[in-house]
């Protein structure tokens, strides 16, 4: 099942966080370079910014840069996948690799120690990041509204999120979310399990919670012939944008040419994605065997609006606001995740973004 897609920080306790933000439904990491960009005649600019001659333009190579993902290949980040399907990132002279991510891997140590160039994270987890000190920014948002969720049977007699208190509640304590929401609504008696990825407890017990994705876990226990409902957490009042794409400081600095054109091709993928559905489901479920077709099918149209709804809606797919992360980082500082405020202009920025 999935797990809640993070990365790994340095203290001890975010290293649990880091250990299960995410959600797939794979068990094998597996490196993507689907139409792999190799075409060098497209490209028309530097890194730095300056024009190429025409006679450059023949040798110049494509700017190899990696991806690291937030778990494994999914339609929450089908935009990318759809990027090297319809060869957009090779038309912007990059040579793109897409490398999965797993309950192993630390995306925000990966990007911070160079080892790639840009990784996806929850923005929850770029404010524990600076928080230790670590210089690293959200450059884009894939997810405008948040997926991760709480399940409950529907004849548990579940109407609203205090009745979770008494109740066996799959999650762990070390999540954001969790740590947000049970302060929030007093969820102070709750009985709460050990998650790590299976449902099988929830399944047997019919008064259980279990957290989870509104893009997987309802599909897969409908699939069981479990009766499930669920409280999404952004409507519950915590929605950090989700698998937003991360760089350092410095590489914002050194390559904004570079970053504008992987994030143009990004964007362009995500209409792709949606115009020529099976096509990129396919070249999904050719990367991650686990995430049958039809499933994809099903957490494509689920993502539709998270993609393209709330902000992005008037200012186009990527978008942040400032607001929203002024109010992500009060939330955390009133439930004791953070102490300090901390400027939103050092956790984001818009500036490499396509004008809609």
């Amino acid at each position: 099942m999935k797990l809640l897609r993070t990365t790994k920080v340095s203290s001890a306790a975010i290293a649990m966080v880091i250990l299960l933000t995410a959600c797939g439904t794979s068990n094998t990491a597996t490196t993507s370079k689907t139409a792999s960009s190799t075409s060098t005649a497209t490209a028309t600019a530097t890194t730095d910014g300056n024009t190429l001659t025409e006679s450059s333009k023949a040798t110049k190579q494509p700017d190899k840069v990696t991806q690291a993902m937030s778990w494994f290949a999914q339609p929450e980040m089908g935009g990318h996948y759809a990027a090297q399907v319809a060869h957009f990132y090779e038309k912007a002279g990059l040579d793109v690799t897409l490398q999965q991510g797993g309950p192993q891997v630390s995306n925000i140590q990966l990007v911070a120690s160079g080892k790639v160039q840009f990784a996806m994270a929850n923005a929850d987890e770029v404010v524990l990041a600076r928080k230790e000190g670590i210089p690293v920014k959200v450059i884009y948002a894939n997810l405008q509204t948040n997926p991760q969720n709480l399940i409950y049977h529907k004849d548990s007699g579940i109407k609203k999120i205090e009745d979770l208190n008494g109740r066996k509640v799959y999650t762990a304590v070390g999540f954001p979310f969790w740590q947000y929401i049970s302060y929030k609504y007093k969820l102070d008696k709750v009985q709460v399990q050990n998650y790590t990825g299976s449902l099988a407890g929830f399944t047997a017990d019919k008064n259980s919670i279990t957290q989870g994705f509104a893009t997987n876990e309802p599909y897969v226990l409908k699939k069981q012939g479990a009766d499930v409902a669920w409280f999404l957490n952004a409507d519950l009042g915590y929605n950090p944008y989700g698998n937003v794409v991360i760089t350092t400081d410095d590489f914002t600095k050194k390559n904004p040419d570079l970053i504008k054109r992987y994030l143009k091709a990004t964007t362009e993928g995500w209409d792709y994605y949606y115009a020529h559905a099976d096509e990129v489901n396919n070249a999904l479920n050719g990367v991650n065997k686990d995430y049958d077709v039809d499933h994809l099918k099903d957490a494509q149209a689920v993502a539709k609006d998270f993609i393209f709804g709330g902000d992005a809606k008037a200012h186009g797919v990527g978008y942040m606001s400032e607001d929203r992360w002024k109010t992500l980082v009060s939330q955390m500082k009133e439930a004791g995740m953070i102490k300090d405020d901390i400027p939103v202009k050092d956790l984001y920025t818009n500036e490499f973004l396509m004008a809609k």
